[in-house]
């Protein structure tokens, strides 16, 4: 699964998620203790996290300001596939097929 966002630069960001080492939580935020770092004044220090667990990808929401959205709707624990958009601050995250090359990647579980 890719994870691509906008920076407030113009640069862009690709990230890929893989099924590997279970228990692994990928943090998103603006804290530098965050796995990724999303430069967004709306964005909490730790927002969310992703996780894969029984075989599918979830997305929770890490007690944010601002909230998590998943597809526009407010969420605390969902399931995220590919066509999906998540928001944390002002952050739209798009989540894609795993069908790039060339992105960073994140081993996720």
């Amino acid at each position: 699964m890719i994870l691509m966002y906008d920076k407030k630069d113009g640069g862009k960001v690709s990230l890929r998620l893989r099924e590997v080492d279970i228990g692994k939580v990928v943090t998103l935020g603006r804290g530098r203790e965050a796995v990724v770092r999303i430069e967004d004044e709306k964005c909490s220090r730790i927002h969310a996290a992703i996780r894969y667990w029984d075989g599918i990808f979830v997305l929770r929401d890490m007690h944010s300001n601002n909230g998590t959205y998943k597809n526009g709707q407010r969420i605390e624990v969902t399931r995220i596939m590919p066509g999906d958009v998540i928001l944390v601050g002002e952050t739209e995250i798009r989540v894609n097929k795993d069908d790039i090359s060339g992105e960073d990647t994140i081993i996720v579980a």
